[in-house]
């Protein structure tokens, strides 16, 4: 299991392939699928500049736990913008969870139902939480999205405006069901 490395930094992205409007179209590889993820161009990959990055080991593992229990099988993710206010993200895989298995650990409904995903926000210690989990061939995968917690961002709008464009308009093809405007 992954669980027991030392940090969360996942420096084996392949190199992304810069789309028409100037975006990076990244391959992301877990057990036996890849699918493609579009971010802008300021997040960075294979690399660490603890400038532009908001966690440490401990609380991303406590972030893990808090709400779904299960041991991931693998980390397939780790990427910040250089922008102070926006986003650490992060993705692990589940293999052999369903989407059914997310949502009856959560206390609650989704924030959001994506037809073949879930989203939640949550509060985590210091963090503004934003969990986007989706379905896979054999599994699910999950997208963890922290916020600069000593950033000001009155109610995360920022923050928020940051992952519903990344996830919602580049990455919509990835969903069943639209999530904009999620709050």
């Amino acid at each position: 299991m992954m669980q027991s490395c030392k940090n969360y930094y996942y420096l084996k992205h392949t190199p992304a392939i810069k789309n028409e409007d100037g975006n990076n179209t990244h391959t992301l590889k877990f057990a036996h699928e890849t699918i493609p993820f579009t971010t802008y161009a300021d997040y960075h990959y294979n690399t660490v500049n603890k400038k532009y990055i908001f966690f440490t080991t401990k609380e991303v593992s406590r972030i893990l736990n808090s709400k779904f229990k299960k041991p991931f099988n693998e980390q397939f993710l780790f990427m910040y913008t250089n922008m102070s206010i926006y986003n650490n993200l992060l993705g692990f895989y589940y293999e052999g969870i369903s989407l059914e298995d997310v949502k009856k650990s959560y206390d609650r409904m989704p924030d959001v139902d994506l037809g073949n995903g879930a989203l939640y926000t949550y509060r985590s210690e210091k963090f503004n939480v934003v969990d986007i989990y989706r379905k896979s061939e054999g599994g699910v995968i999950r997208f963890v999205n922290l916020n600069n917690p000593d950033e000001e961002d009155s109610q995360n709008k920022k923050f928020h405006r940051e992952v519903n464009t990344l996830f919602f308009n580049l990455n919509s093809n990835l969903w069943d069901k639209s999530a904009v405007d999620f709050q």
